[in-house]
């Protein structure tokens, strides 16, 4: 017969081995698995591997392959650094805990990237080549895109005509430097990456006009001058238009006889649409439209030089630096470059006048005025 001693110490048997299971259990149960990232030290490095201790679950070790690719990733390693890596094999032929160094830093560097993307930091990188779409940085050890049309105004190449083979030699001067950028996109499936300089003036752009209304006067300076108005620099982030139309109310041939790059100028906001600034010069002078009515009156004949032809009509300049409109439909079916010579003086008289919308309607002298087939041009200008 068993007696109490017995089988006391049967159940205090069957309990510690009952213990030592879900020891066992438990440690089977935390064992890292294949794509796990884990911390360890470096114990030894040879030309045949990399040994980490990897604390409790053991010892790993990372084989040559991982540095075919860079070389100087395992030149840059010694005894005692501690780092990540991913576990490739739990236990391989040679009984180690097979890692991979460079996925977990690829792991890392995209979860990285994400972090970044999500909190909309401006972030330092590097070029590190080019591209004729572009330049090729470097973001957390991940390469990345730099589209041309992500570069800043600053950088931009101004290349006539588009021209692949100079755009690629302008954009050179950039590799090795550093630029501020806004990550746009990625896929880490498609090991793609995409960066942008442009956005961080954009959105510090969008901070300035939100502070901006029509009407305001705003300084800055002219940095190009074009055959359709001047660009103005108002701020590191933000930029203005002159439109040709805007410069002054008499007509301006060349807006380069007028306005030159470095001038320093104040003009008036007339327009925020579309997140462009469009500026004026003419604005800030005397409207002569305003005594319009006193020299000119519907029926008057008047004398003025055609400064341009259009399809529809064409632009007559009166004393006092109005500009008129003579319709197509007043010359009965006439060619317009057969009946007038541009720069060259004529007489008209008045049809209609709307000094608010500053319009003035002109035709020929003894002829009937056909206001009801008139198409003026829906803006005044000249451009």
């Amino acid at each position: 017969m068993t007696d109490a001693r017995q089988i006391s110490s049967m159940q205090i048997n069957n309990s510690d081995i009952k213990s030592m299971k879900d020891l066992l259990f438990k440690e089977e149960f935390f064992l890292p698995k294949p794509g796990n990232i884990l911390s360890g030290q470096i114990i030894n490095i040879s030309k045949a591997n990399v040994v980490v201790d990897l604390g409790h679950i053991g010892i790993g070790i990372v084989y040559p392959g991982e540095f075919y690719d860079n070389p100087d990733r395992m030149k840059g390693l010694k005894p005692g650094d501690k780092v990540s890596a991913m576990l490739i094999e739990l236990e391989n032929d040679d009984g180690y805990r097979e890692l991979s160094l460079r996925s977990a830093q690829m792991t890392t560097a995209w979860q990285d990237i994400k972090e970044k993307m999500d909190a909309s930091e401006v972030i330092t990188t590097k070029i590190v080549n080019i591209n004729k779409g572009g330049l090729i940085v470097e973001v957390s050890g991940i390469q990345g895109f730099l589209p041309l049309s992500q570069l800043s105004s600053e950088h931009y190449p101004k290349i006539d005509g588009g021209d692949t083979t100079k755009i690629v030699q302008a954009l050179q001067k950039f590799k090795g430097m550093e630029f501020q950028v806004k990550i746009l996109d990625f896929n880490e499936t498609e090991n793609k990456l995409i960066v942008s300089e442009k956005a961080i003036k954009e959105e510090a752009a969008k901070e300035e006009l939100s502070k901006l209304k029509v009407g305001d006067l705003i300084e800055g300076k002219i940095t190009e001058v074009t055959d359709f108005g001047a660009f103005v620099k108002l701020s590191d982030t933000l930029d203005g238009l002159i439109h040709s139309s805007e410069i002054d109310w008499k007509f301006i041939e060349d807006p380069r006889e007028v306005l030159h790059s470095g001038d320093e100028i104040t003009a008036k906001i007339i327009s925020l649409e579309g997140g462009r600034v469009s500026l004026s010069l003419k604005a800030l002078k005397e409207d002569p439209w305003l005594k319009a009515e006193e020299k000119y009156q519907p029926g008057h004949k008047v004398s003025g030089r055609v400064i341009k032809i259009r399809n529809n009509g064409a632009f007559v300049e009166l004393i006092g630096d109005i500009i008129a409109f003579l319709p197509v439909a007043e010359l009965g079916g006439q060619n317009l470059n057969d009946v007038f010579e541009l720069n060259k003086e004529y007489e008209f008289a008045i049809v209609s006048l709307d000094p608010k919308e500053h319009k003035m309607v002109l035709t020929l002298p003894g002829k009937k005025p056909v206001q009801e087939t008139h198409e003026e041009p829906k803006e005044e200008t000249v451009s």
